[in-house]
């Protein structure tokens, strides 16, 4: 029997094919990876989209609430001017004037009145030299240096003062890196003492960061005018500059202090109702018992946000020196009724609104009050 040979297929190699597989998952791996950062940047993109839009509608509602506790608070303050004849101090009872009018926040918000009267502070558009520099050195300048900046500053805000010193001459700034002159009115904020030869240099650090000076200027000397120091909020700079002594301040802060004995708290209604504390036969011209102008900061607690909202109001009658208007042209009649007068309606509001500051950051939640 003759032997079986059995024979076994022989598969047919293709040359290269191990490296044609390993391209393939080369480029499928590439894919992989190329769509994997496209999705991630997409996610990223789109999550600092959404966010933004959350920080915007979170900007709006809050704003809306500001603005609302704003107009319930001016309603207030115009109550107890129509009652009282004038706004004297939080003391008469507009200290709190959410809880005085019932008002709410929506959504359990928390919102925050508080009050700065301008009036309490030293004017800065009605002081000449000699008293801008004696403010100067109750804020820690020394004598010079007090009377070089006030030199310096009046040279800024004034087109008709002369300077002192020859190296606060106006010309001087023509002659800057950017050249440009002074715009000789009155400073529209304190960020603007940055731009001020031979006073920059007192009121900012090295880093260009406002110092302590640069905060006690803010905290006692106000940017608007007005004719008369409000003795019921005047800070204690501003009553020195008045020409009240040492004695005759610590009386007036003793008795403003001192809880009535029925209750409430002191406030004085005229200057001269305050002679008798002040021990005066009457007190100086540059002092008053009204606010003038006033500052209202509103803030809303929401979670971490905060909106800030801060308005620098005027009751009727109050400080005359202070202007800002915005001027609107009035609008054009059809060509047919050109000729006719136009009608326009004036909105009688108790306040004229000088100034608004918005801000909205994040802060750590406003802790309960207490029960």
């Amino acid at each position: 029997m003759l032997p079986v040979h059995r024979t076994h297929a022989v598969r047919p190699t293709i040359a290269g094919a191990p490296a044609t597989r390993g391209a393939v998952i080369l480029l499928v791996l590439v894919t992989v990876m190329l769509t994997a950062f496209l999705l991630s940047r997409f996610i990223q993109r789109a999550g600092t989209e959404l966010l933004a839009d959350a920080h915007a509608s979170e900007q709006y509602r809050l704003r809306a609430e500001a603005y609302s506790a704003l107009e319930v608070t001016l309603a207030v303050l115009a109550d107890f001017r129509a009652i009282d004849g004038s706004l004297h101090s939080p003391a008469q009872g507009w200290d709190d004037p959410l809880h005085y009018a019932g008002y709410e926040p929506a959504g359990g918000r928390r919102v925050v009145i508080s009050f700065e009267d301008e009036t309490g502070k030293v004017s800065l558009p009605g002081l000449d030299q000699d008293a801008l520099q004696l403010v100067l050195e109750q804020a820690g300048l020394a004598r010079r240096e007090a009377e070089l900046a006030s030199d310096a500053m009046l040279v800024w805000m004034r087109p008709d003062y002369k300077p002192a010193s020859l190296e606060n001459e106006a010309q001087r700034y023509e002659r800057a890196a950017l050249p440009h002159l002074p715009p000789q009115r009155s400073l529209a904020s304190w960020q603007e003492l940055a731009s001020i030869e031979h006073a920059r240099e007192y009121f900012y650090d090295e880093a260009g960061r406002p110092n302590d000076r640069w905060r006690w200027l803010e905290a006692n000397v106000s940017l608007f005018a007005f004719n008369a120091t409000n003795l019921n909020t005047a800070t204690p700079a501003a009553l020195d500059a008045s020409g009240l002594s040492e004695a005759q301040t610590t009386s007036l802060r003793q008795h403003l202090d001192a809880p009535p004995a029925g209750g409430g708290a002191h406030y004085f209604r005229s200057a001269a109702e305050a002679n008798s504390v002040v021990g005066m036969a009457g007190t100086p011209g540059k002092l008053g018992a009204e606010v003038q102008v006033l500052r209202i900061v509103v803030t809303v607690h929401d979670g971490t946000a905060a909106f800030r909202m801060s308005a620098v109001v005027v009751p009727p009658g109050g400080s005359a020196g202070v202007t800002a208007v915005v001027k609107t042209p009035a609008p054009t009649a059809p060509a047919e009724t050109k000729n006719a007068p136009v009608q326009v309606k004036k909105l009688n509001y108790p306040f004229r609104i000088l100034d608004i500051h918005e801000a909205i950051d994040r802060a750590e939640p406003l802790a309960e009050p207490a029960p």
